[in-house]
């Protein structure tokens, strides 16, 4: 019996493992036209493999997201970037101050308000310090109008963990010059140093400030 050689595969069927879009991209590449446009030359390339059918019957690759990129409104984002909170450093991380008593701390605080600012409208601060009471750095968390402002607790440790603060104080002011603390504010501190306790950071005061006086929560017990 006369051995017969096996026949060659067409050009139909050569790259069988490759997927639609490397088929399109080698193409272009043989049929791109010096100094044309890549685009034209990917739409020239598709419509003559499909008119020949070479696309017909061919595996799409299965698309899959790694948890590094971020797909949203198209021209929106660009893959592969994550928002994130970026926190800058001054040279030699500069100290601040040291917080040693509730009265210091309100002075600090009052020190960051433009003049008048402190009886019209609510601002709350957060204060990250390193595991001795030395201030590294400070946050205007928000603000809002006459009588509150909006704290989301999630920013307020996002930057704590980016600073690597062992602790933290939280500080807000009272336009109306009432130092007593609402049942809003015992709540919203007890459930933020509760939320600290599972990322070892201590919350070790919130102190309520006027343009003349200073409340601490931790002295009243409402921590």
């Amino acid at each position: 019996m006369k051995k017969q050689n096996p026949k060659k595969p067409s050009n139909l069927c050569q790259g069988k493992g490759e997927s639609v879009v490397a088929r399109i991209s080698k193409k272009a590449k043989e049929i791109r036209k010096k100094n044309e446009p890549w685009t034209k030359a990917i739409q020239r390339a598709t419509q003559e493999l499909k008119s020949r059918g070479v696309l017909n019957g061919v595996k799409r690759k299965k698309v899959t997201y790694s948890t590094e990129e971020l797909y949203g409104a198209k021209g929106q984002y660009k893959a592969g970037i994550v928002p994130e909170i970026r926190i800058s450093y001054n040279r030699g991380r500069r100290i601040l101050g040291k917080a040693s008593s509730p009265q210091e701390i309100a002075q600090v605080v009052r020190k960051l308000f433009k003049k008048g600012s402190i009886e019209t409208r609510e601002h709350f601060f957060v204060i990250y310090l390193n595991n001795q009471n030395n201030i590294i750095g400070y946050h205007l968390h928000s603000s809002g109008g006459l009588t509150s402002t909006i704290v989301d607790n999630r920013i307020v440790f996002a930057i704590a963990l980016k600073t690597l603060s062992t602790k933290i104080i939280l500080a807000h002011n009272h336009p109306s010059g009432n130092l007593k603390a609402s049942t809003a504010d015992i709540k919203k501190t007890n459930e933020i140093s509760k939320i600290g306790k599972f990322h070892d950071i201590e919350v070790l005061d919130h102190v309520i400030v006027t343009k003349d006086g200073y409340l601490s929560m931790m002295e009243e017990g409402l921590i």
